[in-house]
């Protein structure tokens, strides 16, 4: 074999050895390529980050392209959540020991904030809504007698805004929109609910003692007046007799017994004569 055939061979083994090379890279950098795809879902934002740098974030939903070298993506989705605070003790205004449960109605709003700001939003959420329970039920009595005064078992527009304002404030930092906070369960705790049971029911006998005696006095009232325009007269002694005799028919929980009384006239005898 000649000089210049082998040259000629020499040169077809290296470029077949050079077109094997683009081969292999173009093959490898597009199957590498195929990994830059990536989905962005409705309700939903990614934060994309290369080699630590917050780089964009992707808010338009459908099919996107990052270059996947050194890439790192923080999905954040805009969806109304909810976080379920689970039943936690603690102590009302009056120092009484009550156990609540409530629910957190919530919308991230900057997914900047909630990706890099916090270690995990929603674990931060989680115990910042823990403290402000504890907080927040400081603040308003169990119950109260009183209708204009706010307190836990009604769960007004004042415990509501108060719950929700706390709460805002509280996780502001992870870019979180709080839009509720609403009690699931609300009760004394073990350790006094038979005491405070007792007291409600205390408290309902005097009212309808209240309510009882109150009506008595109408109803006295009114017979006392139907009996004048009746021309029955009375003397003061038969009246008051008549009053209280209604009073107690009407207040004793005791069904009325009838009492007649019998009055009979002085008979005077005289001795017989010896």
């Amino acid at each position: 074999m000649s000089k210049i055939e082998e040259n000629e061979m020499r040169q077809n083994e290296g470029a077949l050895e050079q077109l094997l090379v683009v081969i292999v890279t173009v093959m490898t950098f597009g199957f590498v390529l195929l990994f830059g795809f990536i989905i962005v879902n409705p309700r939903e934002e990614i934060v994309v980050l290369r080699f630590g740098k917050c780089v964009t974030t992707l808010r338009k939903q459908g099919i996107r392209w990052i270059h996947p070298v050194g890439r790192a993506l923080h999905r954040i989705p805009t969806r109304d959540m909810t976080h379920d605070i689970p039943v936690t003790t603690v102590l009302e205004r009056n120092g009484n020991p009550i156990q609540i449960s409530a629910i957190v109605v919530y919308r991230v709003e900057d997914s900047y904030k909630a990706a890099l700001e916090v270690e995990d939003y929603r674990k931060f959420i989680e115990d910042q809504a823990s403290a402000v329970v504890k907080r927040v039920s400081a603040l308003f009595p169990y119950e109260s007698a009183d209708q204009s005064e706010p307190c836990l078992k009604v769960e007004n527009d004042a415990v509501s805004n108060s719950f929700v304002t706390e709460m805002q404030d509280a996780v502001k930092a992870a870019g979180v929109r709080i839009l509720n906070v609403r009690m699931n369960d609300l009760t004394y705790a073990p350790e006094i609910a038979q005491a405070m049971l007792m007291r409600q029911q205390a408290m309902a006998l005097i009212d309808a003692r209240k309510t009882i005696v109150e009506g008595a006095v109408e109803i006295v009232k009114d017979a006392i007046h139907r009996l004048g325009n009746a021309e029955l007269h009375m003397s003061d002694s038969q009246r008051e007799q008549l009053i209280s005799n209604l009073l107690v028919v009407i207040c004793s929980g005791e069904r009325a017994q009838p009492v007649v009384q019998v009055q009979s006239g002085n008979h005077h005898t005289g001795r017989p004569k010896m």
